[in-house]
């Protein structure tokens, strides 16, 4: 497999940040004046409203009333942070990300915290980070692991239907702390099966999805075996060499792969 290397604009195949921003977009939907907003949570890649990490072509092709200032008393928001940022906002005493700050801009308020940076990938970092949050004012803080779509929306639903500020730290480590020889095998299209639904890719904005010759593939070079992909496609004809793995063990495997 080859290196992962950064795309301006474009989040790299196999970042966990896109299931957080899928998971915030199904349980947002429905909600009527419901707001997501923040930091995309890469550096690397330079500015791009959260959203728009699933919108093939990012920021450029943001229609721009999603590019306005979050208006306060919304009734549902969603707000993403990097926990580089945060950390960095309380080490001078900024108080942006308190819950007094989050709980004006809706009625219902959500701090998304990307976990993902090297300073997390330990079980008591983010135990640290979660009880750093209650201290803070935070009613409810729970950790998931967001390429778990299914508890990532059934966690981030529950926390939106509470009034006041409460926190979801989505923890899984960057991509790029796991390119090394352990990284994950890369899942595969069976190109006879696909429907050509262009779901993967749609949902995902992948770029190790291409569509060439009339089917869809996954560039092996370049999947990260984050296995978000195989969870979007409705015909079930993405495979994973993680498929009888649980979702904790998939998780374990990044992590020891981000340690090494």
């Amino acid at each position: 497999m080859g290196a992962l290397t950064p795309e301006k604009g474009l989040l790299c195949a196999g970042c966990p940040h896109r299931g957080a921003y899928l998971a915030a977009k199904e349980s947002v939907r429905g909600k009527r004046g419901a707001v997501v907003c923040g930091n995309v949570g890469c550096a690397a890649v330079g500015f791009m409203y959260p959203g728009a990490a699933t919108c093939l072509g990012g920021m450029d092709r943001l229609p721009a009333r999603y590019r306005t200032e979050v208006p306060e008393g919304a009734p549902t928001c969603v707000h993403f942070v990097r926990d580089t940022d945060l950390r960095a906002a309380w080490a001078s005493c900024g108080s942006s990300f308190s819950a007094d700050a989050l709980a004006r801009e809706a009625a219902s308020c959500v701090l998304g915290v990307l976990a993902s940076s090297a300073a997390v990938v330990s079980q008591s970092a983010l135990q640290e980070l979660g009880e750093k949050l209650l201290a803070q004012g935070f009613g409810t803080v729970v950790i998931v692991d967001p390429l778990d779509q299914e508890r990532s929306r059934e966690m981030l639903g529950a926390c939106l239907e509470q009034r006041g500020a409460s926190a979801v730290i989505f923890a899984s480590p960057c991509v790029l702390l796991q390119d090394g020889p352990d990284r994950l095998e890369p899942a595969e299209i069976d190109r006879y099966l696909c429907a050509r639904c262009n779901r993967c890719q749609q949902a995902t904005g992948c770029p190790a999805i291409s569509f060439a010759e009339g089917v869809f593939a996954i560039d092996p070079a370049r999947c990260a075996g984050c296995d978000l992909c195989v969870s979007a496609c409705q015909s079930r004809v993405i495979y994973t060499p993680r498929l009888r793995m649980t979702p904790e063990e998939r998780s374990a495997l990044r992590y020891e792969a981000a340690r090494r």
